[in-house]
């Protein structure tokens, strides 16, 4: 009876070691499967594709820049005197014609006076020598004369009681200065009316009337003149734009020349420096879009220098801005459209820069890698050349890509920024 429990166990034992290798079998068999398919998941990038396309962009040609002022003008008188008044501050803005200060007149204002009438003298005496005088002209040339006689008699004798007064020091020379001009223009009109009485009372032959008119001719121009230096008394601006210094104060001396108020010009210029082969593709009045302190502004070709700068072989180019709140000496980014071309634009993020440049396109579940060459930025995109239209670009994960891995597409789209 021991003997059959034993080999019932024994049994036993076998059938249940019999079921667990089978068991096991089956399990392993089960599990390879499982396991590749895992692997073979792990293996693959999930990526994002977007189709290649052609599109036509502008061909712009982009050149770091320096903001510089347009133009600074100084002003100056053209004559030289006394600062009397400035009606500007640094700082203003000034349109064109603006009066922005004047100079002290009132010795001129004299010598204009004199001019005038020596002038209106020299007019009617060759008036009465061209055509003869009336009776009734003489008389009147005659009491002139008196006239003339008693005013200059008075203004020389209260000269001389100035005189010695400047000498003594009870006046200032300014004074003097001013009674001695009275004097002066005083013996000029009792002169001038002398001359017209004899022409009156003698009449004039043909030779004497040319001298009369040349007399004429000469006082007219030496008024005209003095009235020129008391018209340039008066400082105007010629530009709109913003008072930058005004070295002098009101009262003091001015030489002829000396520039009194310096305005900057509204606006700005940038300048750059172009290739040679880029300067013949540039036109004057041409567009430019030029970027600097997080703002984007709109300028045009001012003027090209067809003489390279020494130094660095470049050529001069200058871009008029409207802008008034450019800073000067700001570094700013000039793109100037030359043109339209065809381009493929791609996401930065899909592009590896390397020793070389080269994308990911996706063929038949793997990554297949592509050298391509940059042709430009812009905006969020690369342009480039090396790709066809219609190919799928990976533009995810290309970082951690190689060329023939094993991809799984996520999403097919356009827009990738």
């Amino acid at each position: 009876m021991l003997i059959i429990m034993r080999k019932v166990v024994k049994t036993s034992i076998g059938i249940f070691l019999l079921i667990g290798l089978i068991a096991l079998i089956v399990a392993v068999r089960w599990e390879t499967p499982i396991e590749e398919q895992d692997q073979k998941q792990q293996a693959s990038i999930p990526v994002d594709i977007m189709e290649v396309r052609t599109t036509i962009e502008n061909k712009t040609l982009r050149y770091i820049g320096v903001v510089s002022p347009k133009q600074i003008q100084s002003l100056s008188f053209k004559n030289p005197g006394k600062l009397q008044q400035i009606f500007v501050e640094e700082g203003d803005d000034v349109e064109e014609k603006t009066v922005l200060a004047t100079m002290d007149t009132r010795d001129v204002s004299y010598e204009l006076e004199l001019a005038k009438k020596a002038m209106e003298a020299a007019h009617a005496q060759y008036q009465l020598g061209k055509k003869g005088a009336s009776s009734q002209e003489i008389e009147q040339a005659r009491l002139n004369v008196e006239k003339a006689s008693q005013v200059q008699a008075f203004a020389e004798a209260t000269f001389q009681e100035y005189k010695s007064l400047y000498e003594e020091g009870v006046i200032s020379a300014k004074e003097y200065d001013q009674i001695e001009l009275e004097a002066e223009i005083a013996q000029k009109d009792f002169e001038m009316a002398t001359q017209i009485y004899e022409t009156a009372t003698n009449g004039a032959d043909k030779e004497l009337i040319e001298i009369y008119y040349r007399q004429y001719e000469q006082a007219k121009t030496q008024y005209e003149y003095v009235e020129t230096i008391i018209n340039d008394a008066t400082l105007v601006s010629t530009i709109r734009g913003t008072v930058v210094e005004i070295p002098f104060e009101e009262n003091t001396r001015i030489a002829s020349g000396t520039p009194v108020i310096h305005i900057r010009q509204e606006g700005s210029n940038v300048v750059i420096g172009v290739t040679d082969s880029d300067f013949g593709k540039i036109e004057v009045n041409q567009e430019v879009y030029v970027h600097g302190n997080n703002r984007m502004m709109e300028g045009k070709v001012l003027r090209k220098k067809n003489i390279p700068d020494p130094s660095t072989h470049l050529y001069t180019v200058e871009i008029y801005l409207e802008e008034k709140d450019t800073l000067i000496g700001e570094i700013v980014e000039c793109d100037i459209t030359i043109g339209t071309e065809e381009a493929i634009k791609i996401p930065m993020q899909a592009i590896v820069v390397q020793d070389e440049s080269y994308v990911y396109v996706y063929e038949s579940g793997q990554a297949r890698r592509r050298t391509v060459q940059v042709e430009g930025f812009k905006d969020n995109y690369v342009v480039i050349k090396g790709l066809s239209e219609g190919e799928k670009l990976i533009v995810q994960n290309v970082k951690h890509m190689s060329d023939g891995k094993n991809v799984a597409l996520v999403r097919e789209g356009e827009d990738y920024d």
